[in-house]
């Protein structure tokens, strides 16, 4: 995601996988970029979409578990709610 056009680069990005059998989360992947020192996976996001249906009010309560602790700085603070809006598209994309 890119808060402009112009930027050639991501601020935030975040890689996803699920495995959905009858409409419920086996299991989950979510990794993400642009927010720390190297790319992390949102381990305890993943683990509770697990049981969970794919939708987007789960999604968005994963997004939020994704930034939960997140300590930002002053001129990145922005980057809290852009992973949340990146997490929650990026799964509903992979449920289209």
């Amino acid at each position: 995601m890119r808060d402009r056009a112009s930027y050639a680069f991501a601020l935030v990005s975040a890689a996803v996988g699920l495995d959905v059998q009858g409409g419920q989360i086996r299991s989950a992947r979510i990794a993400l970029g642009g927010v720390g020192t190297k790319p992390w996976r949102a381990q305890e996001a993943e683990q509770m979409l697990v049981g969970k249906a794919a939708t987007e009010e789960n999604f968005r309560a994963a997004a939020a578990v994704a930034v939960r602790g997140a300590q930002p700085r002053e001129h990145n603070r922005f980057k809290v709610e852009m992973v949340q809006k990146t997490v929650v598209q990026a799964l509903q994309e992979l449920m289209a």
